[in-house]
């Protein structure tokens, strides 16, 4: 195992200082278009080159990185793992450069530089959405733009430079020692359901008593998900899948309209609803804790925007 992995990182160091060496824009716009079209003469027509063109960038990629990225078909091209991962890393490349680019004529002009953020859909409901007329305010003549994601995009478009400033959950290891982490809200996993759902009329209700109801699950490897699952061992309870799946937002009242149907979902997501009457929350015995959201950023990003919009997140 030990030789494998010296064996990996010795390859990662080669390819990683061939790219460096050969790597152009050219590829990185083909890729990105590539993903975008069905056949490589649409995508060569994208990017202003002929199909023969177009050809030989991906022999000169395939080559440099000795590693298939597309099939060819009678239909045209279809992406392989690598290629798929390759194009979705030109997108975050090519954003990077447009964003320097929008940043430095801004400087050039006596502008501020633009601010782009990336959140989790709870941080835009439970942080942003609440701070709106003060962001306005307290950011008057800065251009800022709002990118909803999940966890792994975030903050990935933090560490690529598509973003300065992430809204997310506190990671379990802040992956560099140049990001800093602000806390900005707690944050819980709470069960909800219609108003009529007979779990809603309890006073308090062990996680283990709601068995004989459907579930809309959390899935994926979200904070959500574990939580929850951690929740269930904990009780002893292996729930029963609802008919009808969905945590989308949008989504949650009419899949518990049924006043059956039970999900857990974060209150910085829910809290409105429950406020409204549209939801009504399970009173648990225990809590389901989440980590709490907050801000990730470059601990040397000078930027003025960032530290304003964290002090109005603060509240």
């Amino acid at each position: 195992m030990s030789r494998q992995k010296n064996d990996a990182e010795t390859r990662a160091l080669v390819l990683g200082e061939r790219m460096m060496a050969r790597l152009r824009l050219r590829h990185l716009r083909l890729l990105a278009s590539l993903e975008r079209s069905t056949t490589l003469r649409e995508a060569a027509q994208e990017v202003g080159i002929t199909q023969p063109a177009a050809s030989q960038v991906l022999r000169e990629l395939e080559e440099m990185l000795e590693v298939q990225l597309f099939e060819r078909h009678a239909r045209g091209l279809r992406a392989t793992d690598a290629g798929r991962f390759l194009a979705q890393q030109s997108r975050q490349m090519l954003g990077s450069v447009a964003y320097t680019a929008e940043a430095l004529a801004s400087v050039a002009l006596g502008y501020e530089k633009p601010l782009q953020i990336g959140a989790l859909p709870s941080a835009l409901t439970a942080l942003v959405r609440p701070h709106m007329t003060r962001l306005r305010q307290q950011l008057a003549g800065w251009k800022i733009s709002f990118h909803e994601g999940q966890p792994m995009e975030v903050l990935a478009s933090l560490q690529g430079g598509l973003t300065q400033l992430a809204l997310l959950r506190r990671p379990h290891l802040v992956p560099e020692h140049r990001l800093t982490f602000i806390e900005l809200l707690a944050d819980e996993l709470v069960v909800i359901a219609s108003p009529e759902h007979p779990a809603a009329r309890r006073k308090v209700v062990d996680l283990a008593d709601l068995a004989a109801y459907p579930w809309s699950l959390p899935t994926g490897p979200l904070a959500t998900t574990q939580a929850f699952e951690e929740a269930c061992r904990s009780a002893g309870l292996v729930p029963k899948r609802a008919a009808l799946q969905s945590m989308a937002a949008s989504l949650i009242l009419p899949i518990t309209s049924d006043a059956e149907t039970l999900a857990a979902i974060p209150h910085s997501i829910v809290g409105a609803w429950l406020e409204s009457g549209a939801l009504s929350k399970v009173n648990l015995r225990c809590k389901i804790p989440l980590p709490p959201l907050g801000a990730l950023y470059h601990a040397d990003d000078t930027s003025v925007a960032v530290h304003k919009v964290i002090e109005v997140l603060k509240g």
